[in-house]
């Protein structure tokens, strides 16, 4: 059938081996993978540190070390995201590593006076509306997974089966943990109401 509709129509139809080259398609360019995810790696950063100029170096930091090993990754279009949120995820995890051991150090030799103030995100506040801020600050006090998993459900904008991809989960606990989580949030803003 197939043989006679392409024949009416004038076209070859390819034989076995050529059929296998169609099945390799070669890999997005990275610049088609900066294009379309980019977006949600920074959301994904924001959502986990809650500063925009923190976030905007971490996601570029992901990219970074996404282009370094993109070619030699072999990913099919399906992983791409995921994988990018895994670098994101461990970015995320050297960042606070790094600002736990100046902080530490600064605190070391001034006793205790640090120019973190964790309590001041004066980019932040002009940054983001109301809403948004509150939301981060209720997200900041939920436990890391709780974070994790909201990040990249709301942030990185992730289906279930992608986040259990991402943290080594199944679809239906990535489904289960994640709306827990969600409710933890959504308790945590009402008492901010």
């Amino acid at each position: 059938m197939v043989i006679l509709v392409a024949a009416e129509l004038g076209r070859t139809v390819p034989d076995d081996a050529q059929r296998g080259d169609l099945a390799e398609v070669a890999p997005p360019s990275f610049e088609q993978v900066y294009r379309d995810h980019a977006h949600r790696v920074y959301r994904y950063c924001l959502s986990q540190v809650g500063n925009v100029s923190d976030a905007e170096d971490l996601a570029a930091e992901v990219f970074a070390a996404a282009f370094a090993g993109y070619l030699t990754a072999r990913l099919d279009g399906g992983v791409v995201l995921p994988w990018l949120l895994r670098i994101a995820h461990n970015e995320v995890i050297d960042h606070r590593r790094k600002r736990t051991r100046r902080s530490a150090l600064l605190t070391r030799f001034f006793g205790g006076a640090t120019d973190v103030d964790r309590s001041a995100d004066v980019e932040g506040a002009v940054v983001l509306r109301d809403e948004l801020h509150r939301a981060l600050g209720a997200l900041q006090e939920l436990s890391e997974r709780d974070r994790k998993l909201i990040g990249l459900r709301i942030a990185a904008d992730l289906p279930y089966a992608e986040i259990g991809a991402v943290l080594g989960l199944s679809e239906h606990a990535a489904t289960v943990a994640t709306r827990r989580a969600l409710e933890r949030l959504r308790r945590r803003l009402e008492v901010r109401s």
